[in-house]
């Protein structure tokens, strides 16, 4: 196809009656482009003629992830039951059996969610199994920290219990949509992006953290605040939640409910150090157990750790002091990994391995890949994964889309560097780029 393209641009060169017909080959040239492959970033949007402003190219990657997004999803259930209906079901759930009844009325919005799942029907006596008679309801295992001799414990539940635990959040969530502006962490609609906006441009940035943040949120305190505004729950329905959720007496760091429960509990939290913030003129925002306060102020005093360690006892927590950061902007300030100095960005050693990594794919792709391996080997994400080494195409793609969501969509490194991925990935995605490069240049005749 580009030996003939290449041929017809001589051929236009020296014609205007062709260069009068080109855009009849603009046509014909999506539909080619349609017939060599369907992969990535092909879509029916190429049946337009108006290829120049759909064809993903660095100037226009946005529009084209707009479009993908906006499609519909095939096989998609309907919703049988409103959010406002399955809160009322939920928050009226008198005893084992109505709450059965309203984790039965959420099923198909988890098969939304989770379409691979098969619905299982929930019933009073399978809710009782996993409160009151199975022992072993979770597997344990540690993942290595950043800091060096220090594990986290994660706590994964049985296959049965997640998927009551991911019922039981549907249903707390439609009963309680919106949690505190300052909680950012695990909050639909919210990110590490919206933690770390509001603190750009600050003299000073400080982070703190709280110590065994899910297993100091008790049982107990998540019962309570069940059975407060909006919830209201009866007390028994209230700890037979709580039991569900809870594994020895705390949340269980790994239960699909843990981050919600813990938001719930630390509302109150939450509004005293946003009173405590208003105060010393700084800025709260609260992402899990990390706390971040900005102020282009010299507040952070004697005084305010007092007061900020006298909150946080208070609301049953305690500050890791080891983990008390306190940055100035002759530096590089971060809040949850987002550089804050000037304008939401990542660091600068993110961008040059990106640039690496793509470079050295572009000249062998099998040393790339290599050297991948015995580099992730040793990265928390290989932690994570427990030893499982992904496809680097993968691992770039997910790279490339988090640069994409902190400096934005429109940012030119982020289109420049998803282009050249694409090009990497797929040889007929360059064969095409190729191909809509000649084609502009007949056009432009």
């Amino acid at each position: 196809m580009l030996s003939w393209l290449k041929a017809e641009l001589l051929r236009a060169k020296n014609s205007i009656v062709y260069r009068q017909i080109a855009g009849r080959y603009q046509q014909q040239l999506c539909g080619c482009i349609l017939g060599i492959s369907g992969r990535y970033f092909l879509r029916a949007t190429f049946y337009s003629t108006t290829w120049a402003t759909q064809w993903p190219t660095p100037g226009n990657m946005s529009s084209a992830n707009a479009s993908i997004s906006q499609a519909p999803v095939s096989g998609e259930i309907a919703e049988i039951i409103s959010s406002t209906e399955l809160a009322t079901l939920f928050c009226g759930a008198k005893d084992v059996y109505g709450l059965a009844h309203a984790l039965n009325a959420a099923q198909p919005l988890h098969q939304r969610h989770y379409p691979h799942s098969k619905p299982r029907p929930v019933t009073a006596k399978v809710l009782n199994y996993y409160v009151y008679g199975k022992a072993e309801r979770y597997s344990t295992f540690k993942l290595r920290k950043r800091q060096a001799g220090e594990f986290r414990e994660v706590k994964a539940p049985e296959p049965v219990l997640k998927r009551l635990q991911r019922l039981l959040l549907l249903c707390l969530t439609a009963s309680f949509p919106n949690f505190d502006k300052a909680a950012h962490g695990f909050v639909p609609g919210r990110s590490v992006l919206t933690n770390a906006t509001p603190h750009v441009g600050r003299r000073l940035v400080l982070n703190v953290d709280i110590r065994q943040f899910f297993p100091s949120t008790t049982a107990g305190r998540v019962a309570s605040v069940l059975q407060l505004k909006p919830f209201e729950l009866e007390k028994s329905v209230a700890y037979l939640v709580a039991n569900l959720c809870c594994d020895q007496g705390s949340l269980p760091q790994g239960a699909p409910t843990s981050p919600f429960l813990a938001n719930l509990v630390c509302q109150k939290l939450d509004r005293r150090l946003r009173q405590l913030a208003t105060r010393y003129y700084c800025t709260y925002t609260r992402y899990a157990d990390d706390l971040t306060f900005s102020s282009s102020r010299s507040v952070f005093t004697e005084q305010f750790h007092n007061e900020l360690s006298t909150e946080i006892t208070k609301a049953g927590y305690e500050l890791n002091e080891k983990k008390e950061r306190l940055q100035t902007r002759g530096m590089r300030q971060e809040v949850t990994g987002v550089v804050v100095n000037q304008k939401p960005n990542v660091s600068r050693k993110y961008r040059r391995q990106l640039r690496a990594i793509l470079h050295n794919w572009s000249k062998d792709k099998e040393k790339a890949i290599a050297k991948f391996h015995e580099t992730y080997a040793s990265s928390a994400g290989s932690r994570r994964r427990r030893g499982r080494l992904p496809s680097l195409a993968r691992v770039m793609a997910g790279k490339i889309a988090y640069l994409g969501m902190i400096r934005g969509k429109e940012d030119e490194l982020y289109q420049r560097f998803a282009h050249y991925l694409a090009l990497q990935i797929n040889s007929d995605y360059a064969e095409i780029q190729q191909a809509l490069d000649i084609l502009s240049q007949i056009s432009a005749l």
